[in-house]
């Protein structure tokens, strides 16, 4: 079976369990649930309950209002009030109102009580109706007496803002009758908490939804700002219980009919869902994963599924968003796999390069030597005693030369694998990077080239093994003196930071192009030419750069053609061991 057959069979499969489980399940619920919510709701914020409630129940036809008594009774117990007002700003129906209130209302008296929810001294719930009986504007009054004592609590036991801890007492008294605490902020920051607190690490987005959603916690709060102080004061109170209302619903064939509608619609809603959001997708991952299997890893997406997935603008359509991290992950994997792929290549032809230049570097000597055995063999030359202590010599350079050569090869894989031991001892940078360097300012064959070294002003110690890394130093000057003209001057500093030393040796030569120093320690990189010195063999800057890095160390070159190189070797300093138990 095709893997777009399997997914529609399963959906369907699964829309069928879905079905059965959301009619029963919706059943259920909606006779138990629906009961449960209104009474919470009640229960727990009887008055936010009332003003949803209320302006959905309500019967208006021509002005007229009629509301059942079971509702003026639950507002009468929660001592509140209500008007409704119609278009013309006329109240049309009153429940409970104090005397003292208007019968019409101008557009800026309602526009002010929607701003400030406030009307003289009553807290106001205004509610905006529009659905069944036309456009009618509620208005719930509410004497809110505890935020009234809050106001008279700040005025007399506050001092700057804080309460005065001369009068704690006989607010904390307040408090434990009513089981409720205060918290003061200041400039955004608790500053003091008043009274027990019942809950902890409360975040000032839940303050904000304890004013708006109060059903969902245990505490209501009520607020009092200061701005002369710049200060908030909030009481939390337990919640008051209150009456809950009887079952909405009288006619049992209309819940069951609601339940079926609402199992049907959920369902149909779910499987379509499922269906955009799991089983596209999963052909995208599927033909990328077969391309993938080809070696394809540049195409992740064919344009045709790009335009499925992606806007204009680049940004993921709304029914593949879920996979938005998926489908970067697999681009990310792409981008991956193709890097692997060009390094895997590179590294193919760094080995054919390492192997052409060792060919090379053995092809002359050998050459050399094969010609004067086949000399040496023919019984045509008569050679004498100092010729043949010529060729003897040039025999063993060559030899030599190979050796040495293979003896460097060998000495690469070891140091790239951490074949090579070390053994360190805690050395004065100074004296010893002077002392490796003065050999070749006292030969006299290198009196052509012009050395200077300048080292730190105070003494610095690192770790490292002596003998390789003197070979480093070896190395580099070599290098320094091979491939720059008679004239160069090269010059070593030593500088220092808090955590490393700098070993830097720059020259003024020839320089180097940036692919030679981008490539001068990654591979066999130099045309060889075995008239030159042996030392370093094209090897010689791999060797330096992992010995190094053994140390921990880094190293880095910066070059520009016609005005020279400059090689900085980075080893991390160490500052806590004793002069005392140092080594030249």
């Amino acid at each position: 079976m095709k893997l777009q057959r399997r997914i529609t069979f399963h959906f369907f499969i699964q829309l069928v369990i879905l079905f059965v489980f959301a009619f029963f399940f919706f059943l259920f619920l909606f006779f138990v649930v629906t009961n449960l919510l209104i009474r919470e709701e009640l229960d727990t914020n009887t008055v936010t309950g009332l003003v949803e409630t209320i302006p959905t129940v309500s019967v208006i036809e021509d002005d007229e209002m009629e509301l059942d008594k079971k509702w003026s009774k639950l507002m009468a117990e929660n001592k509140m009030w209500m008007q409704v007002i119609n278009q013309n700003g006329d109240v049309i129906y009153n429940e409970h109102v104090p005397k003292s209130l208007k019968q019409s209302y101008t557009l800026n008296e309602l526009l002010r009580i929607e701003e400030t929810r406030e009307l003289g001294d009553y807290r106001i719930y205004p509610e905006y109706d529009s659905w069944f009986n036309g456009k009618y504007y509620f208005l719930f009054g509410i004497q809110d007496h505890d935020a009234h004592m809050l106001k008279e609590w700040f005025e007399s036991y506050h001092h700057q803002g804080l309460a005065d801890k001369n009068r704690l007492p006989g607010l904390e008294k307040k408090l434990q009758e009513l089981d409720g605490y205060v918290q003061i902020y200041k400039k955004g920051e608790l500053v003091q908490t008043i009274g027990t607190e019942h809950e902890e690490n409360v975040r000032q987005l839940d303050i904000i939804e304890r004013i708006y959603e109060p059903g969902k916690y245990p505490t209501e709060v009520k607020v009092y700002n200061d701005s002369e102080t710049d200060s908030s004061w909030l009481l939390y109170l337990p919640k008051k219980e209150s009456r809950s209302l009887a079952w909405p619903f009288s006619k049992g064939t209309q819940m069951l009919l609601i339940a079926i509608l609402t199992s049907l619609f959920f369902t149909v809603l779910i499987s379509v869902w499922n269906g955009y959001r799991y089983g596209r997708p999963l052909l995208l991952f599927a033909n990328w994963l077969e391309r993938m299997g080809k070696g394809n890893y540049g195409e992740v997406f064919t344009e045709k599924e790009k335009k499925k997935v992606f806007k204009k603008q680049g940004n993921t359509r709304h029914r593949y968003r879920l996979y938005q991290e998926v489908f970067q992950s697999f681009y990310l994997m792409a981008e991956k796999l193709d890097h692997a792929e060009r390094e895997r290549e590179i590294l193919e032809r760094s080995r054919a390069e390492w192997m052409a230049g060792i060919s090379h570097d053995l092809r002359t000597p050998l050459s050399s030597i094969q010609g004067y055995g086949h000399m040496l063999e023919s019984s045509k030359y008569n050679f004498s005693a100092a010729e043949l202590e010529e060729i003897g010599k040039v025999i063993r350079t060559k030899g030599e030369y190979m050796l040495q050569l293979v003896n460097d090869f060998s000495l690469v894989f070891q140091l790239k694998n951490r074949g090579v031991t070390l053994k360190k001892n805690t050395i004065e940078v100074n004296h010893f990077v002077q002392k490796a360097i003065g050999k070749f300012k006292e030969d006299y064959t290198l009196s052509a080239y012009s050395f200077e070294f300048f080292g730190f002003a105070e003494p610095l110690y690192i770790t490292l093994d002596t003998k390789w890394f003197t070979r480093v130093l070896d190395n580099l000057m070599n290098n320094a003196i091979k491939h720059n003209p008679p004239n160069t001057d090269i010059v070593v500093r030593i500088l220092g930071t808090d955590e490393a030393v700098n070993i830097q040796i720059e020259d003024n030569g020839i320089g180097m192009d940036e692919e030679a120093v981008q490539n001068l320690f990654n591979r066999y990189y130099r045309g060889t030419n075995t008239s030159e010195k042996t030392d370093g063999l094209g090897l010689g800057m791999s060797i330096a750069k992992a010995i190094v890095e053994l140390h921990d160390g880094d190293i880095a070159v910066a070059s520009e053609v016609g005005k020279g190189t400059s090689i900085t070797i980075v080893l991390p300093l160490d500052d806590g061991l004793a002069k005392e138990g140092s080594t030249a």
